[in-house]
């Protein structure tokens, strides 16, 4: 098992553990999805959310279109003047191509007339009824086969060994289906999202996720709302999915009670043969001065009757045409500690420069008297309590629950038309655990730093291609590393982008040992129709690591291939 200084090294330069490519573009390809299904179901301040959240990355593939469809959001929401100035900022950034055009085109209509209209679909009429239904299905196939060889340096010292396998072959299928119902006075949604991964090596159990699968409905003349099943969740205290109730009622514009109930989902790979409930009460605030807007709540749940988790907290959130702020902090009540503080913000000066900030301190996992059947022999809550006693539970819990300190700063300037130079310094830290009798302590990770510099170029090779060079340290209290990495996406003619990625990686460790690592990927997209999408990649990860008494490869292979169809 990797130390976990060196697992975090990797996540902050950019590697991604072997056989999860698909993950380095998983956060983009998310919050595209989401804004755009927000966007049909006219969840405009969602959307608003989402597309802010992508343009606050480097620069990517869905930078264009997440900047339009921003635009677009704060129009429908009736925020004309900020959605003028989203569209001269698009304008500026962007000023060829057919996609310019109609945003010129949607600009002139704003500034010449008040009332706002669709900029790709005709506005609904006010009376009647309307079903409209969205979604989305794919399907791949993830394959992969690693060759692992080790030698010794010292002669005698061991025999050398080798090893060859196939460590995966699964078929994971995406399902995310919408419809809603809307009427003058009432609102009706059902949305189901869930991935399935089916593996094809023996030993390997197949997987499922079901991420959401709601019914909601809101009677706008009261500002009434219900929603009810398994739910995202990561709102009023509750920190993960859930199967439960979430009431809603306006009081006023500005001011929503809600109240909500149900059970956790269980993360995956966390065994708890116990029941968790829980329920709560919040509070939505604002807008205030067009910019604020807050989440008060309140939260208490129980494993098997004993408590688990009482926390209150408040989320608050700052949104301005040059920038966003938000900061959330939860403090556990039962075990009088702070969960969760975290601050966020990015802003962008006059002169195009955009500066992001993040400040996280979270416990890992969140603190919960549940905790403490991590390394027992039994699951069951009840068991452990009738063996140790609840307040012996919750300090072996708390002696099980590190605490994980992260924060970055940075910043990217356009120097051209063409280029974007950026520099931004992160650092982590992952506590110590005291572990307990049935489960060892943990060690402090140490403060991980990391320097890195990117160039991003945009319209290169063609109108919309993206290309990120990026030059990276590493600094950890046993091991220095560098690292240089170069992502492309080129897009040619209407139907085909080509893509793929280098990362290269060096480190010495005090011990007098190195590694060398060399992760590529080759990618192909090729469009079929205006909604279904092919797409192949093929990659390496070789890995090569000496000490004073050996040398070790890792060789892996790795490909993926399948479909996304959006209708």
């Amino acid at each position: 098992m990797m130390p976990r200084a060196f697992v975090l090294a990797l996540a902050l330069l950019g590697f991604v553990p072997a056989g999860e490519a698909q993950a380095q573009q998983a956060l983009p390809d998310a919050l595209m999805a989401e804004g755009r299904a927000a966007i049909a179901r006219e969840n405009y301040a969602g959307a608003i959310r989402a597309f802010a959240r992508l343009l606050a990355l480097p620069e990517n593939a869905y930078s264009r279109d997440a900047l339009e469809f921003l635009a677009l959001s704060y129009e429908r929401r009736g925020e004309t003047a900020r959605a003028r100035l989203e569209y001269q900022k698009y304008l500026e950034r962007y000023p060829s191509g057919d996609d310019a055009v109609r945003v010129r085109q949607r600009l002139a209509a704003l500034q010449s007339a008040p009332a706002p209209a669709a900029l790709r679909a005709p506005e609904a009429p006010a009376q009647g009824s309307r079903l409209m239904t969205y979604g989305s299905l794919s399907q791949f196939y993830y394959h992969g086969n690693s060759h692992i060889e080790t030698q010794p340096v010292v002669a005698n010292a061991f025999e050398p060994s080798s090893l060859s396998i196939i460590d995966q072959s699964a078929l994971v299928t995406n399902v995310d289906l919408g419809a809603r119902l809307l009427t003058e006075a009432h609102d009706n949604r059902f949305v189901f999202r869930d991935t399935n991964q089916q593996n094809f090596i023996t030993g390997q159990d197949d997987l499922n996720r079901l991420t959401a699968a709601y019914y909601e409905y809101r009677y706008k003349p009261a500002d009434l709302s219900a929603r009810l099943g398994r739910q995202p969740g990561t709102t009023g205290g509750v920190l993960g999915r859930f199967d439960g109730a979430l009431l809603g009622y306006g009081v006023t514009p500005r001011w929503r009670l809600n109240a909500l109930a149900g059970e956790p989902v269980p993360l995956t790979g966390f065994r708890l043969d116990s029941r968790q409930r829980f329920y709560g009460l919040n509070t939505d605030l604002g807008p205030f001065g067009e910019r604020w807007n807050a989440n008060l709540y309140v939260v208490r749940q129980t494993v098997d009757g004993f408590a688990d988790r009482e926390a209150a907290g408040v989320e608050l959130r700052y949104i301005a045409p040059q920038g966003s702020f938000i900061s959330l902090v939860d403090y556990d009540t039962l075990f009088r500690q702070v969960n969760i503080g975290t601050i966020q913000a990015n802003w962008q000066s006059a002169r195009k420069t955009t500066y992001t900030f993040l400040l996280d301190r979270r416990k890992t996992p969140s603190l919960q008297t549940a905790n403490a059947v991590i390394g027992e022999a039994t699951s069951s809550v009840t068991s452990l309590v009738a063996l140790y006693g609840e307040e012996e539970l919750r300090r072996r819990a708390g002696a099980l629950t590190a605490t994980a300190t992260s924060g970055a700063a940075g910043f990217a300037h356009p120097v051209s038309k063409a280029w974007q130079l950026g520099l931004d310094y992160r650092v982590m830290r992952i506590s110590a655990t005291e572990g307990t009798n049935n489960a060892p302590a943990t060690p402090d990770t140490g403060n991980v730093h990391a320097l890195s510099a990117q160039a991003i170029g945009s319209g290169l090779f063609s109108r919309r291609d993206v290309t990120t060079i990026t030059l990276s340290g590493v600094a950890a209290d046993t091991y220095t590393g560098a690292a240089f990495g170069i992502t492309s996406r080129l897009p040619v003619g209407e139907s085909w982008l080509f893509g793929g990625s280098l990362l290269l990686y060096a480190q010495d460790n005090d011990n007098g040992s190195t590694l060398k690592r060399v992760y590529g990927t080759l990618r192909t997209e090729y469009r079929l129709k205006a909604n279904v999408t092919l797409e192949v990649e093929i990659g390496i990860d070789n890995t090569r690591s000496q000490s004073d008494i050996s040398e070790e490869s890792f060789d892996r292979g790795f490909l993926s291939l399948g479909y996304r169809w959006d209708f």
